[in-house]
């Protein structure tokens, strides 16, 4: 897929599909291939966007923690959707893409229509920041192919590795070919220890559907139900098992859904 020079960084994106604009933003792995149960489903009827982050993929991938936080990657988001000529658009994050969805609706809500968070979280607590610091701590200590094959255990979950495992290869080998030096990969854990906007999320009055899954080892369920709670008007839905990627073990069933929230939602 291309790159694009959004004016303070460029970002490998994909640009697929024709209709209402719907930007995806992946999790903390970043690579947006992560999302290739939908972007063949959604492209029909949608012109869908997506992008490695800052910091993995084939994005750039600037040293210096403070290039790594949720809000770079909000920005990030919006500067994509201005070079691309995208004034409004609806938009999708799991996990960590979940939190810049929280910064976009609050900080850009103009830009946005309908909001997706899945299996994402409000602010670090104590059990998130004791599993995010082992993550970094194997990745200091064992590197990159260990960081990434720890937190595909965590994210896929058991389900996934019985079920989808060449997906589940597929796109570990991506992560492992373009993965960023361990300095990287220690401040984007360390963003999401730090993202907090947990005192602002009842102001988000763009429309939302928060997905959580009961068996998801990495982003507790009770942090979907703590956003739900705290957003007027949200949907919230919840589903049996799946891990930490509901989107990918039930992409039927999530794409469906998600699909039926944004038509009552039009841009």
């Amino acid at each position: 897929m291309p790159r694009i020079d959004i004016g303070t960084i460029s970002l490998n994106y994909a640009d697929i599909g024709e209709g209402d604009p719907l930007l995806l933003i992946p999790g903390l792995v970043g690579v947006y291939n992560a999302w290739d149960f939908q972007l063949d489903h959604f492209s029909k009827n949608y012109r869908c966007i997506t992008f490695d982050h800052r910091g993995t993929g084939d994005s750039d991938k600037p040293a210096g923690n403070e290039n790594y936080t949720t809000q770079k990657l909000a920005e990030d988001s919006i500067g994509l959707l201005d070079k691309l000529g995208i004034e409004r658009a609806h938009v999708i994050g799991t996990s960590t893409g979940g939190c810049v969805v929280q910064n976009l609706a609050l900080d850009n809500p103009h830009r946005l229509g309908a909001c997706v968070f899945s299996n994402t979280w409000t602010k670090a607590d104590t059990y998130f920041s004791r599993l995010q610091t082992y993550r970094k701590w194997i990745g200091e200590s064992y590197g990159q192919d260990a960081y990434v094959e720890f937190s595909s255990i965590m994210t896929n979950g058991t389900q996934q590795f019985r079920y989808d495992l060449e997906k589940v290869m597929a796109l570990e080998e991506r992560a492992k070919k373009t993965i960023a030096p361990i300095d990287i990969i220690s401040a984007r854990i360390d963003m999401t220890l730090t993202h907090d906007r947990v005192k602002e999320i009842d102001k988000i009055n763009r429309p939302s559907l928060v997905i959580g899954t009961t068996d998801d080892a990495t982003v507790p369920v009770y942090f979907s139900l703590d956003i739900h709670e705290a957003i007027a008007d949200s949907e919230l839905f919840i589903f049996d098992q799946g891990g930490h990627y509901s989107y990918r073990r039930h992409a039927g069933q999530w794409n469906a859904l998600v699909e039926a929230f944004l038509a009552k939602h039009p841009l």
